[in-house]
């Protein structure tokens, strides 16, 4: 395993220093798109505890990529008879191709990877991270937006393997511009989940229209949330359409039979109160 991330890094990495020398020779604009790179940072210091810089100098291979880059920008620019502008910007985008469908596709695997020695990190420094990721929010992967929302209502933030906070400053408000934000990019319909849950406190209508978005759009909890509501308000009919659709491919269909047998029996779920789902 520790080969195989060694290998993905350092191939990135490479790409990462043979674009900056192929700019200064052909003036281009060649690098990896911030997306890329945001994404990349995350999954590496999820699954082995370590930035992507971290990583590139825990490996210390610095003079061969530098040097691997000189050959790779010469026999790119030998090949296509100087700095060909087409030729150069086919090669470009192949190379971040790969980047997405094979590098990106391994480290979104999630595999853990064991017996490096671990980079301390002090709360101070977790803190700071943190905000600087909340800076940068618009450039980051959907479960990093997850991570960060989160944090931002319970205040403990996971920013790698061995790095958790708990003494991040909790902001609501923050926390809702997330989740819309992780709408209007990602699409995810888990978000409109838990845009729910904040706003249920100030207003059961909009917390309302934004859990059965989520059903709507899929997201078995919301499936879960709005059959349990339509069962709360004496619906029978919608409480059973909704929790029929949630328990298809449901990991614990147990789950939505308890429901049902509380519906059966009591006449609604036990988490019902005043019309609403707690």
């Amino acid at each position: 395993m520790a080969v195989k991330y060694a290998e993905v890094i350092g191939d990135v990495e490479l790409g990462n220093v043979a674009f900056s020398k192929l700019n200064k020779r052909c003036k281009t604009k060649f690098e990896n798109s911030s997306e890329f790179l945001f994404e990349a940072d995350y999954y590496l210091r999820k699954n082995t505890g370590y930035t992507f810089e971290e990583f590139v100098q825990f490996m210390g291979h610095e003079k061969e990529t530098d040097t691997l880059a000189n050959q790779l920008v010469e026999e790119l620019i030998q090949q296509n008879g100087g700095c060909n502008t087409t030729a150069l910007e086919h090669w470009f985008k192949f190379v971040t191709n790969y980047n997405e469908e094979n590098h990106l596709v391994f480290l979104r695997q999630n595999k853990t990877l064991f017996g490096l020695p671990e980079v301390v990190r002090t709360d101070n420094q977790i803190e700071k991270a943190f905000n600087q990721k909340i800076k940068e929010y618009k450039n980051l992967p959907y479960k990093e937006l997850f991570d960060l929302a989160s944090a931002l209502v319970h205040g403990s933030y996971s920013y790698s393997m061995f790095g958790l906070s708990q003494s991040i400053t909790t902001n609501i408000e923050k926390s809702l511009e997330l989740w819309r934000f992780s709408i209007e990019k990602f699409k995810e319909p888990q978000a409109y989940y838990y845009i729910g849950k904040l706003l249920q406190n100030s207003s059961t209508r909009d917390a309302f229209n934004a859990f059965e978005q989520s059903a709507k759009q899929g997201y078995k909890y919301g499936e879960i949330w709005l059959g349990t509501y339509y069962a709360c308000n004496k619906d029978t009919i919608k409480a059973l359409y909704w929790l029929d659709i949630a328990k298809k491919d449901y990991k614990d269909p147990d789950y939505i039979d308890d429901i049902y047998a509380e519906i059966d029996e009591l006449g609604m779920p036990t988490n019902c109160m005043d019309g609403w789902v707690y």
